[in-house]
């Protein structure tokens, strides 16, 4: 799993706790100490949070762990296997996007 995979699923986890909590992003936002567009992205795996901010999160949740957001296993990708392509022009944005859903899939 790559760290990307990482932060995806750990904000699929906030994301889903907080539905289930029926509270908004505004409100879990302000009782860690960040802006509602903070957590959106957070959310959706664009932006990392730091550890003090992850336990006030778990607060926030009415969870009893941190444990409870991540995933069980997380196997760091050092090197993986690059991916090669072959055929027409690919743009580097579209390599590096598509180099991470094959690593996804794969893991």
């Amino acid at each position: 799993m790559s760290d990307s995979e990482l932060y995806r699923r750990l904000g699929i986890s906030i994301a889903a706790r907080r539905a289930e909590l029926g509270i908004t992003q505004a409100q879990v936002a302000a009782q860690i100490g960040l802006t509602r567009a903070s957590l959106a992205n957070i959310e959706t795996g664009r932006q990392k949070m730091m550890l003090h901010q992850i336990y006030r999160l778990v607060e926030a949740l009415k969870l009893k762990s941190v444990l409870d957001l991540v995933p069980p296993t997380f196997s760091y990708v050092d090197n993986p296997e690059p991916v090669t392509f072959t055929g027409g022009n690919v743009s580097d944005s579209i390599r590096a996007q598509v180099t991470q859903f094959v690593r996804t899939v794969k893991a």
